[in-house]
């Protein structure tokens, strides 16, 4: 198959067939598809904008958007190559100050912590 069409990069020629597509009845099927061609240009353009568009003025609320997101690129980058921040693994061993046996004990035999407070409502 050859093209018989401008080519993609000439914008002009291939806006101007697009327009065609609604405008002028295509006489053969060469004609067609060579307006369907050059539509689809514009089509995919105008799909994606109006995706980009949407997540931009209506951003998802998960917690992966705002960290991977296009508008927070620049400080995740700044981060990057400067500044340093906390390691990914842990440098030393975490340190608790927890009695796990009596811990376990009060639950076990209170079903509570006896430090824990209340959880009802009408003791204010």
């Amino acid at each position: 198959e050859t093209t018989t069409g401008p080519p993609v990069t000439d914008l002009a020629s291939n806006f101007r067939l697009a327009c065609e597509f609604f405008t002028k009845p295509a006489i053969s099927y060469k004609d067609y598809k060579q307006q369907c061609v050059s539509l689809r240009i514009f089509a995919f353009a105008g799909v994606c904008g109006a995706c980009v568009l949407g997540l931009m003025l209506d951003p998802p609320k998960s917690s992966y958007w705002i960290r991977y997101s296009p508008r927070y690129w620049l400080s995740n980058l700044g981060g990057v190559f400067g500044g340093s921040s906390k390691p990914l693994l842990l440098t030393q061993k975490a340190e608790h100050e927890a009695d796990v046996p009596d811990i376990v004990k009060q639950l076990v035999g209170n079903r509570r912590l006896d430090n824990a407070g209340s959880d009802s409502e009408d003791e204010h």
